[in-house]
């Protein structure tokens, strides 16, 4: 049997618009050619769907049981049309990222790798930054996907949590709070050390003084840095304790610093990925959001 799609969209949109004019308007064909198109899947079929005067147009009792069955399978044609395309969005499309410098280096380029592994034809960009510079991005439309800590929801922005991490101090490995067999420290601990801290207005200051706050003492840095490299720089140098989140470390070097969790209380930061509430992200934009899910979670 040889129905063809036109004949199938000609007879629907007749059916929808009960009008032969309307019909050939709304698929930019004369009305003597989408005439022909239902004389022709009427022949097929070989049965009348069209009750046709000069007056009205109306389906027969054949047209009305038929009208359902063809709706649904141009439907179903039209959904595995989008899913095709969104399969080749996913191989041909680009990603923006915007991530502070800590998680750039340490949590994307593993993620970057893998993802690359799986679509090679999608183009990513990275825009590492200061976490103060993260939601602008995201927010103008630079980015299509901010991952980062920030003080609170968003309600422009859709957020998705990735994970949590405490935070740590980390000193000289001749520091005497090396020494210990203590795999944990207090925050109580640092009450008398020269605390280096990110500066102040940063969610990260803003955790440290939490938990300096809740052992009852009161955060006094002895020097603040707008980048968590030169706090471990400064470290390294002998200036003092730097209070940083877990995955800082990462950027250590353990031949001359060593860090420990902090406790009682366990201070954490959360690491969200965002997205603009107002734009939907594309294909491969959500492929990547996908996959950064699927890794932090194994």
């Amino acid at each position: 049997m040889n129905v063809t799609l036109r004949q199938l969209q000609a007879f629907v949109l007749v059916a929808q618009t009960r009008s032969f004019t309307q019909a050939a308007g709304a698929m930019h064909v004369t009305q003597s050619a989408l005439s022909l198109l239902v004389r022709e899947l009427e022949s097929v079929l070989d049965a009348r769907l069209v009750n046709r005067t000069t007056r009205s147009i109306s389906l027969t009792e054949v047209g009305e049981e038929f009208l359902p069955s063809v709706q649904r399978v141009l439907a179903e044609l039209q959904h595995a049309i989008g899913n095709v395309d969104k399969l080749l969005a996913k191989e041909r499309g680009r990603v923006i990222v915007a991530a502070p410098l800590v998680l750039s280096g340490a949590l994307l380029p593993d993620i970057f790798v893998s993802f690359r592994e799986r679509y090679p034809g999608i183009q990513l960009l990275l825009k590492d930054t200061l976490p103060d510079h993260v939601l602008p991005l995201v927010r103008s439309g630079a980015a299509d996907l901010g991952i980062g800590t920030f003080h609170k929801a968003q309600g422009d922005l859709h957020r998705v949590l990735l994970f949590k991490e405490s935070f740590v101090a980390v000193f000289a490995r001749k520091h005497p709070l090396a020494g210990s067999d203590r795999k944990h420290l207090r925050w109580s601990d640092l009450k008398d050390q020269p605390v280096l801290t990110l500066q102040r207005g940063s969610v990260f200051h803003d955790l440290a003084e939490k938990g300096f706050a809740a052992a009852g003492l009161t955060l006094e840095p002895a020097l603040e840095a707008s980048y968590v490299g030169t706090l471990l720089g400064m470290v390294r140098a002998g200036l003092g304790v730097a209070i940083v989140p877990g995955y800082a470390t990462a950027l250590g070097d353990r031949a001359s610093l060593a860090w420990k969790p902090l406790e009682r209380p366990v201070v954490e930061r959360e690491v969200v990925m965002v997205h603009r509430n107002t734009t939907a992200l594309s294909p491969a934009a959500q492929a990547f959001a996908e996959h950064v899910v699927e890794m932090v979670g194994k």
